[in-house]
């Protein structure tokens, strides 16, 4: 069945700023010892560089604050912290599409480990996988290209199709020209301010 779908990125797109800098800087603030950790992060960053290790395994290494925080913390954390910076226009347009029978989709490189405690107008998210209560990233990183088959496969689970004419997309950023390339309406969301333009 054909369908309308409205996909969102996250980061930048529906809330201001990098969600994965909030949890850092929360879990700093929190144990000031863990400033030791980036120089796993700087380690395996640059294995990353070398080819020797994989994109994941470096993002594991930077998502050290999970192996800490409970589930309660986390969802602490993202009512205090990622809450504050949603976009409101953004979240009212999602209530429209909503509202007028899109499906909506968020699909974004952030944790399910703490995106699970959104409360935004959406039928699904699709986010980067966690082994629960760690960092140990469970697939690949949920970024370009891997995008797509999050969005079809999840889309085909429920016997539809994009009805590529009449669907929408956002984002702040052109990794996501593989998801925008889903859909004939495309928009980009300006950094700092959120305004909303034609992508280019």
């Amino acid at each position: 069945m054909l369908q309308r779908v409205a996909l969102y990125d996250f980061d930048n797109t529906i809330a201001s700023g990098d969600s994965i800098v909030r949890l850092l800087k929360y879990d700093l603030k929190k144990h000031p010892i863990h400033c030791f950790y980036f120089f796993k992060v700087a380690f395996y960053y640059g294995l990353y560089l070398l080819h020797v290790v994989s994109f994941e395994k470096a993002k594991s290494a930077l998502l050290f604050p999970l192996d800490y925080m409970t589930d309660a913390q986390l969802k602490t954390f993202y009512q205090q912290e990622v809450i504050p910076s949603y976009y409101s226009h953004i979240v009212k347009q999602m209530e429209q599409e909503k509202h007028q029978g899109y499906v909506v989709i968020i699909c974004t490189a952030s944790c399910e480990a703490y995106m699970q405690y959104q409360q935004l107008p959406c039928d699904v998210l699709l986010g980067t996988k966690t082994k629960h209560g760690t960092s140990q990233i469970v697939g690949l990183n949920c970024k370009g290209q891997e995008k797509v088959p999050r969005i079809l496969n999840y889309l085909k689970s429920k016997n539809m199709e994009i009805d590529f004419e009449h669907s929408i997309a956002y984002s702040d950023s052109t990794s996501d020209l593989p998801m925008l390339s889903l859909v004939k309406n495309r928009k980009r969301i300006a950094l700092k301010t959120g305004q909303v333009s034609d992508f280019q």
